[in-house]
């Protein structure tokens, strides 16, 4: 029996935290500690007088218990074990006056004897799993052994899974029999972390029921990663405000054309986060209502539309339409999902146009691509321009033009170097056949052309600026406003390029006077005089120019619009409480 509540009193402790809830242990604690009967301060007026506790109550009344917080009469059975509720497991007795006749009244009730019961016999017979056999106990304790094994195996693969995924590494191999010397990423993995877990090994070379090597096993844990990944997007998206959604075609491998679908989204603490959802095969209808049809699916798997804010495609017309394209269905759902045209697929735009537009500009880059095309052609012109430059002519793709910008100032950097290994492959007959010193003639001949290397320059000087700024379009975490900035400044340098052109007439005259042909192919210009020759090719300087500016203008012309959206960066709110713009 305790005599009086200490600082934490167990009575207040019970009636927030029900006895049921507590552990065997934290149970038989409390009970052996008995229950609490301090000398509480209650009294009740009777008439002319008044009636005071006395602690003589608690022999009268065996099961009552006492808080000297609350001030107020329990019953220590019931508050323990009672499933019903009444005053004296709840709220708490208070009046002295009825005390006797309450407590009679309530020590003869069912609920009573049964709470009486149960504290009665708790404790006096051991549980049942202290009176296992022993037998029984060491299955137990070897089942749960097993049970941690697995839990950890099962751990090993999720890790193979996770590792291969975020690698973009395929997991299936050609042959994945025990005899096969590669028997696909998945397995090899496993094998390779079996080295160096003996309870692995042991796993995979004993176990008949689940080695988790199967086609059925690796899908079904990439299904898993894949679902629990999409949980916790979703959980993420149900915290932020604002949702932007992404979508972008490709084709792959197997000329499939795959529609990537991104959602980027600010979360709760500001930060801007960008997830790619799926790739969906979309080579059978590339309709605008197939295409919207797909985004609202995405939007209401996601439980994102309310909160949509932007879209962002190509231009393509089935995208970008303003009356029947996708971005039209979509605000017609969705009011305010702005669209944004890709700023980096505008760029892109920009500089494949301004080659589309002007004919001498369309041949230099169909020439260009002679040079990667003449050594990825054979592997002794690979291997030959490996130990003469230390350098390989990047790929090109003709809807990225970033990469035509890497071959030409690859070209351009590597000229001389590039000029000594074709005179080398012309000069050495006996090592090289027919068809590659006649190709190796005409790239050197090209190499040597004034109208050639007048374009190499030109693009030399526009490429490093239009690549910068390529890579800031394409960063997630780059804003609007330091976007706009940008692209001004790249204006800004092309009107100075524009400007610059006696200093790159005289670097041309000054190269090829003194290292060979100083006159261009070109009949028409080649019968000019020299200020004539100059101008001549001066218009065409500043007409690339001009076409870049222009399509540069054009493509961005609504960006001022969007300037508002720099607002939302977190990071400048703190600037925001002293000065708003």
């Amino acid at each position: 029996m305790t005599l009086s509540c200490d600082n934490h009193c167990v009575i207040e402790k019970l009636l927030q935290t029900p006895f049921s809830s507590l552990s065997y242990n934290e149970k038989l604690k409390i009970i052996e500690e008995g229950a609490p009967k301090p000398n509480l301060t209650l009294h009740t007026k009777v008439k002319s007088c008044t009636r005071h506790f006395n602690t003589s109550l608690y022999e009268a009344i065996p099961w009552l218990c006492g808080c000297d917080k609350l001030n107020k009469l329990f019953c220590w059975p019931c508050l323990l074990f009672s499933k019903e509720k009444h005053v004296f497991n709840s709220a708490g007795y208070n009046d002295i006056n009825n005390i006797y006749k309450s407590g009679k009244r309530h020590g003869h009730s069912v609920n009573h004897i049964a709470c009486l019961k149960e504290i009665t016999l708790f404790g006096k017979n051991r549980r049942i799993e202290f009176s296992l056999s022993s037998q029984y106990k060491q299955s137990i304790e070897k089942h749960n052994e097993a049970v941690k094994q697995n839990r950890k195996f099962v751990g090993q693969l999720i890790t193979a899974v996770c590792f291969l995924g975020s690698q973009g590494l395929a997991f299936r191999g050609h042959d994945e029999s025990v005899a096969s010397v590669n028997r696909g990423n998945y397995i090899e993995v496993l094998n390779m972390l079996a080295r160096y877990d003996s309870d692995l090994h042991n796993h995979l070379e004993s176990s008949t029921a689940f080695r988790g090597s199967s086609p059925d096993i690796q899908n079904e844990l990439i299904h898993s990663v894949s679902e629990l990944m999409t949980m916790e997007i979703k959980k993420e998206i149900s915290k932020a405000n604002y949702v932007s959604l992404i979508l972008d075609e490709t084709s792959d491998v197997m000329n499939k054309c795959q529609l990537a679908s991104v959602l980027r989204y600010v979360t709760a603490d500001g930060n801007v986060e960008e997830r790619f959802l799926r790739f969906t095969d979309v080579s059978s209808d590339r309709s605008a209502n197939s295409l919207f049809n797909h985004a609202l699916e995405i939007l209401n798997d996601f439980e994102c539309g309310p909160k949509l804010i932007a879209q962002t495609y190509d231009g393509a017309a089935v995208m970008a339409s303003q009356h029947a394209g996708v971005q039209a269905k979509i605000r017609e759902q969705y009011p305010n999902a702005i669209f944004v045209h890709c700023y980096a697929h505008r760029l892109n735009l920009v500089l494949a146009q301004s080659a589309s537009f002007i004919k001498e500009v369309k041949v230099f880059f169909a020439t260009l691509s002679g040079f990667r095309t003449f050594f990825a052609k054979s592997t002794k012109r690979t291997e030959a321009l490996d130990s003469h430059l230390r350098k390989r002519f990047p790929s090109i793709a003709p809807t990225r033009w970033q990469y035509h910008s890497r071959l030409a100032e690859t070209v351009h950097e590597y000229r001389e170097g590039i000029e000594n290994l074709l005179v080398s492959i012309i000069e050495e007959p006996e090592e090289w056949d027919v068809e590659t010193i006649s190709s190796a003639r005409g790239l050197l001949s090209l190499l040597r052309d004034f109208d050639f290397n007048f374009m190499l320059k030109i693009f030399s000087s526009i490429f490093p600026y239009s690549g910068a700024l390529f890579k800031i379009l394409q960063t997630k975490r780059s804003d609007i406003a330091f976007c706009n900035t940008k692209i001004d400044e790249f204006k800004h340098h092309m009107q100075r390029l524009r400007g610059g052109f006696d200093h790159l007439w005289s670097e041309m005259e000054n190269v090829f006077d003194s290292n060979g042909p100083t006159r261009p192919k070109r009949i028409r210009i080649d019968s000019m005089s020299g200020e004539e020759r100059k101008n001549s090719y001066k218009r065409l300087f500043c007409e690339i120019i001009d076409v870049v500016c222009q399509n540069v203008s054009v493509r961005f012309s609504e960006n001022a619009t969007l300037l508002f959206l720099s607002l939302l960066d977190a990071r400048y709110f703190p600037m925001y409480r002293t000065s708003f713009p």
